[in-house]
């Protein structure tokens, strides 16, 4: 077996959450993060990717969770790009400045309730 040095502590999170169909379980993009990597293997029901939501920032009066499809504005394009699309079976690697520090989860295209997996992520920080 060979050992690998990780500068990164890789999570796993469930795509789909407990109680849900298409939605992960959410994770924290930490402040001063640089890079966002997404392993996501292989999903169910013809699923074949999955997007990114952000949870919004609570109002006082709020009193449930609100989610929205994140997107980034493209300055060479000068359009906003939606981050979806991402590919099964593929690790795909976002620059943090794209997502911003918060909470976010995977949205899968297919419901994958009956064959779960983990989706892995790993964030780079500043050193």
């Amino acid at each position: 077996m060979t050992i690998y040095g990780w500068d990164v502590v890789p999570a796993k999170r469930r795509m789909p959450a407990s109680g849900q169909t298409v939605n992960g379980e959410p994770f924290t993009v930490p402040k001063g993060a640089r890079v966002l990597t997404l392993s996501v293997p292989t999903l169910a029901g013809g699923g074949d990717t999955v997007k990114l939501q952000a949870l919004v920032f609570p109002e006082n009066d709020q009193v449930s969770e609100s989610w929205q499809d994140l997107a980034t504005f493209n300055l060479a394009g000068g359009a906003v790009v939606a981050l979806s699309g991402i590919p099964s079976a593929a690790t795909t690697t976002i620059p943090a400045t794209a997502t911003g520090a918060g909470v976010l989860r995977c949205v899968a295209s297919a419901d994958q309730s009956a064959s779960p997996v983990n989706i892995l992520i790993t964030i780079l920080t500043e050193d």
